[in-house]
């Protein structure tokens, strides 16, 4: 008899293992996108995700994955042939400067190394030199590389010489705090399925008041994601132009009640801790974080160096077959060297000690550690620690 396959537990950086209430919010019976019943359940999206975002202005519902939001951000706010800096730290900085280029900007990258620390000296430089540069772009949790970028700061440059900053929340939003108005961001883009807790299919853009006066300047913004006429259905209809995704919103909407109920501070709090947890845990066992030297790590994924003599697939193939758990491989350069391990979205404690005992059992049968135990010992370790010195609870 065939063997049944185990629908895997996911240590993605995105998509996520999904929340038994979120499931079940978005197989509720279908409710018509033009009635009072749906406009209460977006107006609670929209006013919960500007406080994710840390904003006052009304926030975007785009109906289309982060990749649409972050083209639609490009067309809305620049015109064909203006030419913005893409800061490059990673594979999505650059996916951040192709779309700019599909949409007819002139393209400057900076940093295209995907390990080169971002240094703000480099950007105030770049922006001096060339007054032609209308804005910059900026991925905040760049998931190929597990760094964090320093948004303030870079925040703080681009406002001096008065351009508009984009950045790209989207493996960060929901599960790290974003300050879009005291960091000085223009425009911030997320998506359903990585902090937000909810299945792949729809992304948020929050803008801001500069922001809104280069929508106004921009000449081809496109038909499908339209800026003004998305805040135009929402401001007079409570509504989104076209077949609102129902489901996707009522399921958004579950996961942020999920969010808010546990307060905002402590699902932050969480992240950080766990991050940390399983950062210890890995390297007790004696693997190696990625980047190497010191850098803001994410708090959402660990990149982490696979021993050597074993490929990175072994590992993620044995925690599959045999554990049901579903890890990341690297990416670009880190492929055959490293894999991924996401602790974002419903991440607990419980779902800590679970990837972190598969990953030191599969370590142990492939003879890399000479017996479990001392990854298990360090988790244990920093949660104790963190429990002591903080509101944290596991």
């Amino acid at each position: 008899m065939k063997k049944k396959a185990i629908d895997p537990i996911l240590f993605t950086p995105g998509p996520v293992s999904i929340s038994p209430r979120v499931l079940a919010a978005g197989n509720r019976p279908m409710i018509h996108h033009r009635t009072p019943e749906f406009h209460v359940i977006l107006e609670n999206v929209i006013e919960k995700m500007k406080q994710l975002f840390g904003t006052t202005e009304n926030v975007l519902l785009v109906h289309s994955t982060g990749r649409g939001a972050m083209e639609g951000a490009l067309r809305n706010m620049f015109s064909p042939g203006e030419k913005v800096l893409c800061i490059c730290n990673g594979k999505f900085g650059h996916m951040f400067a192709d779309v700019a280029e599909a949409c007819d900007l002139e393209v400057q990258r900076i940093f295209t190394e995907w390990l080169a620390p971002v240094t703000t000296e480099q950007i105030d430089e770049a922006l001096q030199q060339d007054p032609a540069i209308k804005g910059v772009t900026v991925i905040h949790n760049d998931t190929s590389t597990a760094v964090i970028n320093p948004i303030a700061e870079i925040g703080n440059i681009v406002r001096r010489h008065a351009r508009l900053l984009l950045v790209d929340c989207i493996s960060s939003l929901g599960a790290m705090e974003f300050k879009m108005a005291d960091w000085q961001v223009d425009a911030a883009i997320t998506a359903s399925q990585k902090g937000l807790m909810t299945p792949t299919g729809i992304s948020f853009v929050a803008i801001n008041q500069r922001g809104w006066a280069a929508v106004e300047r921009a000449t081809k913004p496109g038909y499908y994601v339209n800026f003004k006429n998305i805040k135009k259905f929402y401001e007079e209809k409570h509504e989104t132009p076209g077949s609102t995704p129902v489901s996707l919103v009522v399921s958004v909407n579950e996961a942020l009640e999920m969010l808010f109920e546990e307060g905002l501070p402590n699902v932050y709090l969480r992240h950080e801790i766990l991050s940390q947890a399983i950062r210890s845990s890995v390297q007790a066992m004696g693997l190696t974080l990625l980047p190497e030297g010191k850098v803001v790590r994410s708090r959402t994924v660990t990149l982490v160096k696979s021993p050597e003599g074993v490929k990175p697939s072994l590992i993620r193939e044995m925690a599959k077959e045999k554990f049901g758990i579903l890890i990341a491989s690297g990416l670009g350069n880190f492929k055959e060297s490293a894999f991924r391990i996401g602790h974002l979205g419903m991440m607990t404690p419980r779902e800590a000690l679970l990837v972190i005992a598969v990953l030191e059992l599969i370590l142990f049968e492939l003879g890399v550690v000479e017996k479990p135990g001392s990854g298990l010992e360090a988790l244990h370790a920093c949660l104790k620690e963190k429990e002591r010195k903080t509101s944290f609870k596991p």
